[in-house]
């Protein structure tokens, strides 16, 4: 049985118990990944990790540069870091860290997602999504989006909502009536969409507002055929 903390973290999301991702290798169980990010909040690192643990039987912290200090405020001992230092105090030397070089060009967090990809993680959680530098959440956003395909989901729960990014879709037990949001990240996506009030069968889209402020129902069926989508859930009570 979930945690009370993990059921939280699903109410978050407008849904109930129950969230069945498309596309996972079942064998060895699901396995997922926290990737704490630079000013992540104590609560936004607390529910990730409890979402994290509603939905994968195991996961691993990662402390994304300086998400290590995030973690600290946690107590929480990352599994891994990764980074190039720059955001960080000191690189920790008691875990296992991979450390890039301060000019690169990429970010922090494109790093991060490479190395779970390698250790087989199909579930990403983030904490410190947004509220950061406005360069960096657009950042944060679009490289999420042209790693999704990589996982079965990148979820983040923040403060202004939950996220679900998929190249592939999800099926859910969804709280009636809570708003959902539907939107294309990249160039055009093929989605069908049923249990909402506004449903969507094998319907070709394009970055921008078609899918704003839908409706949930009791259960919600997601299929990306092609392209990738986020889903966005706004917290209660906020339309």
């Amino acid at each position: 049985m979930a945690s009370r903390s993990a059921r939280s973290a699903s109410t978050d999301l407008g849904l109930g118990s129950r969230l069945d991702l498309r596309g996972v290798r079942r064998r060895g169980g699901l396995r997922g990944a926290v990737l704490v990010l630079r000013g992540a909040a104590t609560a936004e690192v607390r529910r990730a990790v409890a979402l994290a643990g509603h939905l994968c039987r195991h996961h691993i912290l990662v402390a994304v540069d300086g998400g290590s200090r995030s973690c600290r405020a946690c107590r929480l001992t990352p599994d891994l870091f990764v980074g190039d230092g720059d955001s960080s105090r000191r690189i920790p030397e008691d875990i296992p860290a991979v450390v890039y070089p301060a000019d690169k060009d990429f970010s922090d967090l494109s790093g991060a997602l490479a190395e779970v990809a390698l250790r087989r993680v199909q579930v990403v959680v983030l904490a410190g999504l947004v509220g950061g530098r406005l360069d960096h959440e657009w950042t944060n956003l679009f490289e999420i989006g042209s790693q999704a395909g990589r996982f079965a989901a990148i979820l983040a729960p923040t403060s202004r909502g939950t996220v679900m990014i998929t190249a592939r879709g999800c099926t859910a037990r969804t709280a009636p009536g809570r708003t959902v949001t539907l939107l294309v990240l990249g160039g055009s996506a093929t989605v069908s969409l049923r249990g909402t009030r506004w449903e969507l069968r094998r319907r070709r889209l394009r970055p921008g507002s078609h899918g704003l402020s839908n409706v949930t129902g009791a259960r919600l069926d997601l299929a990306v055929h092609a392209g990738v989508v986020a889903l966005v859930f706004p917290p209660a009570g906020r339309s």
